[in-house]
């Protein structure tokens, strides 16, 4: 006897359950998430975006558009991934997305200001950088699972937000905006890794950085920071630390206990005393001192085997100049002007090399014997 259609049916679909077999289904987010991404795709001019594949599809489909991420369940977005993609407009509100864990939409055209990300309390990786977004950071309040905020190359306002109880932050980026204020304490961030406000106009002074053992890249380049350069000792992981174009005062700080240290770069502030021992940096690539008003001997420079960059021009160093390690590039150090000895010796060939000045001395005439000196930026006649 031949069964019904229907009861065929029946049965077909009972043996896929019992074997396992998956049936797709259309998830369906929450209507408040759907509309939360109309409005986005409305207000960043979707129309023009580079991909828009899926974008304003049916009810249902939004898990598969493109940049769109939702959780196992397929019933919330946790990921929106829109990098390069010529979204210009606005960024409306992202309060509608409650599980929003990353947001990337770096390296577009958005204007206007960051929404809030209050409540957004499974937030981990925001990076909104090169835009053209206004207006203030926002609170980070509350954002204890966030891993990476990125906000640099805009023309953002205001401060820099308090970061104290994220302790989950491992990397903060707000370099090249129009940032005022101090940078705020640091203090009891142990997962920060890299830390950058390059290029904006900062005042106050840098934070302590003790405690910060996962530290390995810090910088606040080109503000008007002011104060001494905090102890480095016991953040054995720092690989990278830019202060360079500053009002630092003070002295050096000790470089005992930094295997890492790969780039030290505080030149153009107003530092004084003697420059210390380097022996301890045996990763040094880059060490950037010039134009301070550091004076003694430039200390030895044996076993710095790595060391490639070594500038130390415009100070009031005195005495003979050490032997080159052979790792210097030609023309990527400078010695002068200071008052260092002329005297000829076996070392100048090097030097001549690594400064790109034959003799080392003539910089940039070869009449000024290392002791030009500077006023104002200009040469002094």
């Amino acid at each position: 006897m031949t069964r019904p259609a229907n009861i065929n049916l029946h049965f077909a679909f009972v043996a896929l359950l019992f074997f396992g077999v998956h049936i797709p289904t259309e998830a369906a987010i929450p209507a408040p998430e759907r509309q939360a991404l109309l409005n986005f795709y409305t207000s960043t001019n979707g129309d023009n975006w580079d991909v828009l594949t899926g974008w304003n599809g049916a009810a249902g489909t939004e898990c598969s558009w493109f940049g769109i991420t939702c959780d196992g369940t397929q019933s919330h977005v946790i990921h929106i991934s829109l990098p390069f993609n010529n979204l210009t407009g606005q960024f409306p509100e992202l309060s509608a997305l409650p599980r929003l864990e990353s947001f990337q939409t770096e390296s577009n055209g958005v204007t206007g200001a960051i929404p809030t990300l209050t409540g957004l309390s499974h937030l981990q990786f925001f990076d909104v950088s090169s835009n053209q977004l206004t207006g203030i950071i926002p609170s980070l309040k509350g954002l204890t699972n966030l891993q990476t905020f990125n906000v640099g190359l805009n023309q953002l306002v205001g401060t820099v937000p308090p970061l104290m109880g994220l302790t989950n932050l491992q990397v903060f980026d707000a370099q090249s905006n129009r940032l005022t204020g101090s940078i705020p304490p640091l203090t009891g961030l142990t997962s920060l890794r890299s830390f950058h406000v390059d290029s904006n106009q900062l005042t106050g002074s840098i934070p302590d950085l003790v405690g910060l053992a996962n530290l390995y890249r810090f910088g606040a380049e080109y503000n008007d920071l002011a104060g001494s350069i905090p102890p480095l000792t016991g953040i054995p992981s720092i690989e990278y630390f830019f202060v360079s174009g500053n009002r630092l005062t003070g002295v050096l700080p000790t470089f005992t206990g930094l295997p890492n240290l790969t780039v030290f770069a505080a030149s153009e502030n107003q530092l004084t005393g003697p420059i210390p021992a380097l022996s301890g940096l045996t990763g040094i690539q880059a060490f950037r001192v010039e134009f301070n008003r550091l004076n003694g001997p430039i200390p030895d420079l044996t076993g710095l085997t790595q060391l490639d960059e070594f500038r130390v021009g415009g100070n009031s160093l005195s005495g003979p100049i050490p032997t080159a390690p052979a790792s210097l590039g030609n023309g990527r150090s400078s010695l002068c002007p200071n008052s260092l000895d002329t005297i000829p010796s076996s070392n100048d060939s090097a030097w001549d090399a690594a400064t790109g000045y034959t003799p080392w001395w003539a910089t940039p005439h070869a009449n000024n014997l290392c002791d030009h000196t500077f006023a104002n930026g200009f040469d002094a006649p």
